[in-house]
């Protein structure tokens, strides 16, 4: 390599939510290498690298289910391989399996990250962590047999994109919203749990979207957004404004309520009180950790009424004030990750 070119470092996330996590890091990373983005066609990504006029390489477009997966994950090793050769990357940092494994057999370096936890997420925990060179997580992540892989960090990912020292929220999403100033809202996530981890995972039903729908009533306007079809009735609902405008949405927004892992912790750490119903309620660390804190509440599948019941007290009596000291209490415990993080890849790059 010649003496005055930067080295190269790939940054691969695996879904949308990376993206947000991995920018910060790569526009401080991009001061001592030069940062390559490589995407999985998945959901919004590529909208969102797009809105954020990201550079980039699309590996594939994504599959589902477990033999769609498995395929996409044995061919994305070869082109990652083909990649790392090609364009002379010296470190990858991932997520995804297929990443790590390549480097691995090019002779590079990786490092993987992760927030859930590995008795979760077994198969990206085996086809990641062994071929990296460490794994990146939170001090709440439960890793069992890899933890000796582990780089440990206190705090959550949505705080890589979601701290203070990064988001103001803008008020200017009230009038997009095409709402006055003090009117209340809710916003519905509906996700598709169809990733191989998912299977046999239910969530928020459509049932229990006209009861929430119902409970809000007149006084409290519900915006959806969703990853699966919508049924006709919920259409006016729908979440229409652009996907990078949603965080601040969910800061001003009055609750949220879903069943997406991401979505509830983004709420949660904006100090918007987070209303989670799946069956992943109790087991995942990062989501405990949070319920800790006051910030969100985790209910199984079965338990509808209670949710329904604690939300419409919620509407009734709002301490937004509890929230937000819960929030201040949580960022004085858990600091900006980034730098750690940005760290982490600096040792690692420069040996």
């Amino acid at each position: 390599m010649p003496p005055d070119r930067k080295k190269r470092i790939a940054f691969f996330p695996n879904h949308p939510s990376q993206i947000w996590m991995l920018r910060p890091v790569a526009e401080q990373v991009s001061g001592f290498a030069e940062p390559i983005w490589m995407l999985r066609d998945k959901d919004c990504s590529l909208a969102l690298a797009n809105a954020f006029g990201l550079n980039y390489r699309v590996v594939s477009k994504a599959k589902a289910g477990f033999i769609g997966n498995g395929w996409e994950l044995g061919t994305n090793i070869i082109r990652c391989w083909r990649l790392t050769r090609s364009l002379g990357i010296d470190l990858w940092v991932t997520k995804y399996g297929c990443g790590n494994i390549a480097a691995r057999l090019a002779g590079k370096q990786s490092l993987s990250f992760n927030d859930d936890d590995a008795d979760v997420i077994p198969l990206i925990a085996w086809t990641s962590y062994p071929f990296a060179s460490g794994t990146i997580v939170t001090d709440s992540t439960r890793m069992g047999r890899f933890e000796r892989h582990a780089i440990r960090y206190p705090g959550f990912h949505e705080l890589f994109y979601l701290h203070p020292n990064r988001f103001t929220p803008d008020p200017v999403i009230i009038r997009e919203l095409g709402l006055a100033p003090g009117d209340r809202y809710l916003i519905l996530r509906l996700s598709a749990l169809k990733a191989h981890h998912d299977a046999g995972i239910r969530g928020v039903s459509e049932q229990l979207v006209r009861d929430i729908v119902a409970a809000a009533g007149s006084d409290v306007r519900v915006f959806i957004s969703s990853e699966k079809p919508l049924a006709q009735e919920f259409e006016p609902y729908r979440f229409t404004l652009p996907v990078e405008r949603m965080h601040h949405a969910l800061a001003f927004a009055e609750a949220f309520v879903g069943d997406s892992q991401t979505m509830t912790a983004e709420a949660a750490v904006l100090g918007t009180p987070a209303f989670r119903l799946n069956s992943f309620v109790g087991k995942i660390g990062y989501l405990d950790e949070l319920e800790r804190y006051g910030l969100t509440f985790g209910y199984l599948p079965g338990n509808e009424s209670k949710l329904l019941a604690d939300l419409q007290q919620l509407f009734t009596k709002v301490d937004r004030e509890s929230f937000r000291q819960a929030r201040a209490k949580m960022l004085l415990e858990k600091p900006d990750p980034v730098p750690h993080f940005v760290d982490v890849i600096a040792r690692q790059v420069n040996g």
